[in-house]
């Protein structure tokens, strides 16, 4: 009899840890929330307010050829425009990941020219 109530104790201990294996694990696991996967968007104006500033001062230095100066205020209108939508109260999620990448092709096309000052 003991044997048996050894073993049934055994497996209920059993059948308890597995219950609660899924939640450890959940627990123990990091999954990022919808809202941290969304681009930050005072980051996102932050950084478009400095591409604005550098587009700005770039025009301004007389350091450019005149094709790069015509690409600088091609840029420059693109830069103030995401900066406007960025300053909104409301941006609807799927619209920061557009205006994130818009951004991003921005600060590569504005990194270029700033090579070709030097």
């Amino acid at each position: 009899m003991k044997s048996l109530n050894s073993r049934m104790a055994v497996v209920v201990w059993a059948t308890a840890a597995c219950a609660m294996m899924p939640a450890v694990i959940l627990a123990q696991t990091q999954i990022p929330s919808m809202g941290s996967m969304l681009p930050d968007k005072a980051k996102l104006l932050e950084q478009g307010q400095k591409l604005v500033t550098d587009l700005t001062s770039m025009k301004s230095s007389g350091k450019l050829g005149a094709a790069d100066t015509a690409k600088v205020d091609s840029l420059l209108p693109k830069a103030t425009a995401l900066n406007t939508e960025l300053a909104k109260p409301q941006v609807e999620p799927s619209r920061l990941t557009q205006l994130a990448g818009q951004l991003g092709d921005l600060q590569k096309q504005v990194a270029a020219l700033q090579g070709a000052m030097k």
